[in-house]
């Protein structure tokens, strides 16, 4: 308990907070349609607590494991992962013409999630051996750039492009802070941009979830369906929400109700209200993860607690992008609230890393 009091506590009330919310939020969205389908309410409620429960058991296991033992697996998490996302390729459970799960027995774990860890502690771990040199391209850059690369490759041939704009992103923060030269950020950032400009005009779907975004009420028979009806809940909801349970969107209309457009039952269910407190919450998850990072006895620290802060305030914000139609749909959880072991799973065993790497705290630092 010691370890537990000795972490940083906003971080881990904002995170507790922030789960009890999403499992309220899972029954809302979820209880009509499995009452209706499945002749129970409470079918996705109950395995959500019990992913909930492995979840919170990840956490203290990682709040009490050294964080700087995780260096010493990096490069094996790193090599596990892409084997992992080789195996969803070749016997991965295929759903919608799309690979993106490995069945164990009667679990489907997402591989991607979890890759999403994997990728972070290699990066801070590389990072903080080759700081010296991350300003040359070929001994310091290249390698960090052709591991994050090979993952994102087998993750977005899945096909899933969500996931792998989150690590790109939070890959290229973590070289920003690692301190990598401007002109090979720019360098990247382009490359990264036609790979995804490529990507989009490579599938058909792809072209039509663009167009459709940017005029979503002409498709809204077909493309534009999904968007349309997310923001139809959206704006059906007000300032106050119709109230907790009381969604008419939820009701066979809204697709993914219950996973990528939670956060739009939210909004029809708690209005403006219930939407700006989820901003807030994921806002103080971001305010407490900078500080554990700036607050660091390392590099390592750093970078880890960075990376993990902003892997899941960044997949957050894209979510709450798609539901509101700021960016094209795609498939992504929102952190704590979408229904799924996977990502919760994964959220849990980054928060447990943040709550131990605030355990040590830098002297000369303090952020009020």
């Amino acid at each position: 308990m010691t370890k537990f009091y000795n972490s940083n506590l906003g971080l881990i009330i904002t995170s507790l907070i922030l789960l009890c919310f999403g499992l309220v939020m899972v029954y809302s969205s979820s209880a009509i349609v499995t009452g209706e389908k499945k002749q129970d309410s409470f079918f996705f409620l109950k395995k959500q607590v019990l992913w909930a429960v492995v979840s919170i058991a990840c956490f203290f296991f990682f709040l009490i494991y050294d964080y700087k033992k995780l260096q010493k697996f990096s490069q094996i998490g790193l090599v596990v992962s892409i084997i992992l996302l080789i195996l969803v390729l070749i016997i991965g459970k295929p759903v919608r013409d799309v690979r993106r799960w490995l069945t164990i027995g009667p679990v489907n774990f997402q591989v991607s999630e979890l890759t999403k860890i994997f990728i972070v502690i290699f990066l801070a771990n590389y990072l903080d051996r080759k700081k010296s040199k991350i300003k040359d391209f070929f001994s310091g850059l290249l390698p960090a750039l052709i591991a994050v690369g090979a993952v994102v490759f087998l993750i977005a041939i899945e096909p899933d492009l969500g996931i792998p704009l989150v690590i790109v992103i939070v890959s290229a923060i973590l070289l920003f802070i690692a301190g990598a030269r401007w002109i090979h950020l720019f360098s990247i950032t382009a490359v990264a941009a036609a790979a995804g400009y490529l990507a989009i005009i490579s599938k058909g779907y792809r072209i039509e979830r663009f167009i459709s975004f940017l005029n979503p009420w002409k498709y809204s028979d077909s493309s534009g369906y999904q968007l349309v009806q997310s923001l139809i809940s959206l704006g059906s909801g007000g300032f106050w929400g119709r109230g907790l349970g009381n969604s008419q969107l939820k009701k066979f209309y809204l697709p993914e109700m219950h996973t990528d457009f939670i956060f739009s039952i939210v909004g029809e269910e708690l209005g403006v209200i219930g939407v700006l407190l989820i901003v807030l919450l994921f806002v103080s998850l971001l305010y407490n993860g900078c500080k554990i990072a700036l607050e660091a006895t390392d590099l390592f620290g750093t970078l880890l607690a960075a990376g993990v802060t902003f892997t899941i305030v960044i997949q957050a914000f894209f979510n709450i992008a798609v539901c509101c139609g700021c960016i094209p749909t795609k498939g992504i959880s929102l952190p704590f609230f979408s229904y799924g072991g996977s990502s919760l799973i994964t959220t849990f065993i980054g928060i447990g890393i943040l709550a131990n790497i605030s355990q040590h705290k830098r002297k000369d630092i303090r952020i009020k």
